[in-house]
Formats: structure tokens, sequence, C-alpha cells
């Protein structure tokens, strides 16, 4: 077919006018909805509950989490994924005449300085998630558990610290650590700290136990990793 050199020379002209992000857009995947940013959580959350039941093997566990609907769906799947994995003992542990202590606890932090409620809180609990991303600023996120750190290495909180993807992939203990030597010093002593993250190439997730010496963050060894669900890749992939 053989078009006028008048029009090629206007569609040319129009397809130059045209803005950079137009062109940005034109094959981008669509983002995520609210009911689809919850479906990667359920599939995170059921992650995580697992490896905190069967590798950490937690027998307590406190959830500090932000109050944003997409960390507190997280929260809410982790916690449904650590019931299913104790149902057989239930949500408390007792002796014969004692008052049960309750095997999870969930504290939604509303702004930063909650970390001093929440570590009071949680702090009997053998193992504490810190589910830290969603809507929330990562300035906020990153006060959050700076603060819930500094709370945590006053009372040297001995248990088995987890750290959800954002917060292990932003490295926000490094960040902490290097800006506070009480964090750095507490941290360094710890070898129970974990973190999720996750190899889309391969399919997998992993956790991850991680050490902090010098105040950074390496991997010590991949402690758990499990594959990945196509529908989970595809829609983590359009994050």
């Amino acid at each position: 077919m053989h078009f006028p050199r008048r029009f090629i020379r206007l569609t040319v002209a129009a397809l130059l006018a045209m803005p950079l992000t137009a062109y940005a857009t034109i094959d981008a995947p669509a983002p995520l909805s609210l009911g689809e940013q919850f479906i990667v959580r359920a599939y995170a959350g059921q992650l995580e509950g697992n490896a905190l039941s069967k590798v950490i093997k937690a027998k307590t566990l406190g959830i500090a989490v932000n109050d944003s609907t997409i960390c507190v769906s997280l929260a809410g799947s982790l916690a449904g994924s650590y019931i299913a994995n104790n149902k057989d003992v239930g949500l408390a542990l007792s002796k014969a005449g004692e008052q049960p202590t309750r095997r999870l606890d969930i504290v939604a932090y509303s702004k930063p300085d909650d970390a001093i409620s929440a570590v009071a809180n949680l702090k009997d609990k053998e193992a504490i998630a810190l589910l830290f991303g969603g809507q929330v600023s990562d300035a906020d996120n990153y006060a959050s558990v700076h603060n819930t750190l500094l709370e945590l290495a006053k009372i040297d909180y001995p248990g088995a610290i987890f750290l959800h993807l954002p917060v292990a992939a932003k490295k926000w203990l490094e960040k902490a650590a290097i800006e506070d030597d009480a964090v750095a010093s507490y941290l360094v002593k710890k070898n129970n700290i974990y973190g999720l993250m996750v190899n889309l190439d391969q399919k997998k997730g992993l956790i991850n136990r991680l050490s902090f010496k010098g105040a950074k963050q390496n991997v010590a060894m991949t402690a758990f990793q499990a594959d990945l669900n196509d529908n989970f890749v595809s829609l983590f992939k359009r994050r």
C-alpha cells in the first residue's frame, strides 16, 4: 500500500510529539488492583507462616505491623497460616491452675512511636515478625522498624526476629545499625534473624538467616525455600 509523503510526514511528526511517558506505558502491565495486592500477601503470608512454624519453630508469635490495609492483609494471612500449622495445640499455652498464655499476638502501629507499647506486649513471644511496607511511606516504615529495634535492644530480646520482604530487601536493620550503636551491638550478637526473599527466575521463595557483622546485612544461610505458585509470580512481577 502506498502512502502519500505528506501523510508519512504528519504521522512521524505526531509520534515525535508524543510525551515519553506515552511510550513507557504502551506495553506496561496493568497495576495491581487492591484485591490483587491482597492475593500477593496471601501467598507471602502462607510462606512466612510455614517458615515460622516449621523452620524457626516458634511456639509463640508476635506480629508487629503498620495499619495499612495491604500489610494488615499480610498479617492476617501469616497469622492464619501459623494457626493452621499449630491447630492441634490451639492459641494458648497453659499449665494446670495457670492463666493461659496467648500463642499469638498482633500489634498494629498507627505511628512509629507505637513500637514502645508493641514491644512491651510482644517481648515474651519466641519470635516477632516485622511486617512493614504496603501503603505507608518508607520513612515512616523505617522509623517504626528502627524504634522497634531500639526497644528490643533495651531488653536484649532473645527470640527470633522475622523480616518481611521490604524490611529485608531495603536493609532497614542495616540502616538502623549504622545509625545507632545500641542497635548494632544488639544485632551483631544474634543468630536468629530471618528475612523473606523472592527469586522470580527460579520461582522460589526463600527464608534466609541473616547476620549483621560490622553493621552490614549478610546472608548466613538459606533456612527454608518453597516453590512459588505461577499466579503469585505473575502478580508479583506486576507490583
